[in-house]
């Protein structure tokens, strides 16, 4: 059931008019749970059982921990069988077939059939917030929440399930705890959240997606022109497509009274790698940092440790993406920029202080960072490394039976100010939309503006509902 598909419509309306009607916070949280349980039935119901084992590993390790039965071996247990479940289902294939691929380049031939495992939707980011669940009460950060209905709804609340953003149990539980009534602040802010998410996906995303998909489909069938074209199209596809997502989830949670974390802070202006992600992905990138990077090591024990930490926690970031070397090398990719940018901020310390030399050098590392992320989105979307090859050639002019890449740049003069009108546009209206004050209507005013926002929507909802980019992982 996908956020823009008239389907989700009714099954939202349907939820959130029965919601407000019950009185206490209790019988709220059984409705939740059980629209999150049709929520995710109506993709596949035999996943059904898949979440509750996640639900029932993390419930009894809570538990287990917090009674201070064995805490290290009921938190290590617990990780090594959440880990196991994603494993299974997301990495045996890849894991069988690069063990194949390895046999076979020291001549030994490994042969088993495929096994064709269906990925379950959404299950990296409930595993992650399981893991992240079980560690908090592990550290003491957290008490346990003895209630299974709670921790239930915190791994399925169905606005964040499919694709985040991943919630800590810190954030979440407490507010399943508290009473819950409509404000017209929550209302507002929750219905431009969603209207501005929708639009980023159907108008801005959708519309990106057949010419991008078609080429990626392709990529020896096309030119330079178009390779690197559906390459600045992918970059700005990837950006309306997953922040579009994070706003109607953080909206859809917002109107019921639950306030959800930001996802993305506007990571196409940032001016440097490591600011990158502190915009992109936010929920991701403080859960790799918090529950792999610092255990690692973090900043400890010197420079080359630290890097070693950054590489692995990147390359980590890339394979959790999805079951591929691409998504490895693109995480490899990543992780090198951000060991670069730490070595040359050292070096560089100091440079650029005056007004004018600090304008010409934020622009230039604007440039240089937007530059990078453009070019490492390449292995990210296409199907291989050959195909990788192919576009990073379209850029270089290495394709001499397609003519330079140079030409290219005419193409690039037009489509890029377009993009980023077009992004800059976005931004400014989200960020006008979330400061203005709530208006004060009176209710038959709100039920009035809320029909004419769903209708708009309706409007705008395009003929084929795409799927989300980060469904596949």
């Amino acid at each position: 059931m996908i956020f823009t598909s008239g389907a989700f419509l009714l099954f939202y309306l349907l939820v959130f008019g029965a919601y407000w009607l019950l009185r206490g916070r209790e019988a709220q949280n059984w409705l939740l749970l059980l629209a999150s349980q049709v929520f995710y039935a109506w993709w596949d119901w035999r996943f059904l059982g898949l979440m509750w084992l996640v639900i029932a590993i993390c419930h009894a390790a809570v538990l287990l921990i917090e009674a201070r039965w064995r805490p290290r071996l009921v938190l290590a247990a617990a990780i090594v069988l959440l880990l196991g479940v994603l494993s299974v289902f997301k990495y045996l294939d890849f894991l069988a077939g690069s063990l194949a691929a390895l046999a076979e380049a020291v001549g030994v031939h490994l042969s088993w059939p495929a096994l064709a495992i269906i990925l379950p939707v959404g299950i990296s980011f409930f595993v992650f917030e399981a893991i992240c669940y079980v560690v908090d009460v592990y550290r003491r950060d957290l008490a346990a929440d003895r209630k299974l209905l709670h921790t239930a709804l915190y791994i399925s609340f169905f606005p964040k399930m499919m694709a985040g953003p991943i919630i800590r149990a810190s954030d979440f539980l407490p507010q399943l705890a508290r009473p819950r009534a409509p404000t017209a602040r929550d209302l507002q802010v929750g219905l431009k959240l969603f209207a501005v998410g929708f639009i980023y996906k159907a108008v801005f995303s959708d519309n990106v997606s057949p010419f991008v998909d078609g080429v990626f489909a392709d990529v020896r069938g096309h030119d330079n022109h178009s390779l690197v074209m559906a390459t600045v199209g992918f970059y700005a596809q990837i950006y309306f497509d997953f922040c579009g997502y994070s706003l109607m989830a953080i909206g859809v949670a917002r109107t019921l009274g639950f306030h959800l974390p930001r996802n993305f802070n506007f990571p196409y202006i940032a001016a440097s790698i490591t600011d990158f992600w502190r915009r992109w992905h936010i929920s991701l990138s403080t859960w790799l940092r918090d529950y792999l990077y610092i255990p690692l090591g973090g900043n400890r024990d010197g420079d080359l440790k630290r890097e070693r930490n950054l590489m692995l926690t990147m390359l980590l970031g890339g394979l959790w993406h999805g079951a591929s070397w691409n998504f490895v090398l693109w995480g490899g990719l990543h992780g090198a920029a951000l060991v670069m940018h730490k070595r040359m901020s050292g070096l560089l310390h100091g440079v650029g202080r005056g007004a004018v030399a600090a304008v010409a050098w934020a622009a230039a590392g604007w440039a240089l960072t937007q530059l990078f992320v453009l070019l490492a989105w390449i292995p990210f979307r296409a199907q291989g490394f050959g195909d990788s090859l192919q576009v990073f050639a379209a850029f270089t002019g290495l394709r001499p039976d397609q003519g330079l890449a140079r030409a290219a740049i005419p193409y690039l003069a037009v489509i890029l100010p377009v993009l980023l009108d077009t992004l800059a546009l976005g931004m400014q209206s989200e960020r006008r939309w979330l400061k203005a004050a709530p208006l004060r209507l009176p209710a038959w005013a709100v039920g009035l503006c809320l029909g004419a926002v769903l209708a708009l929507l309706v409007m705008l909802m395009p003929m084929e509902v795409n799927n989300f980019i980060y469904f596949q992982f």
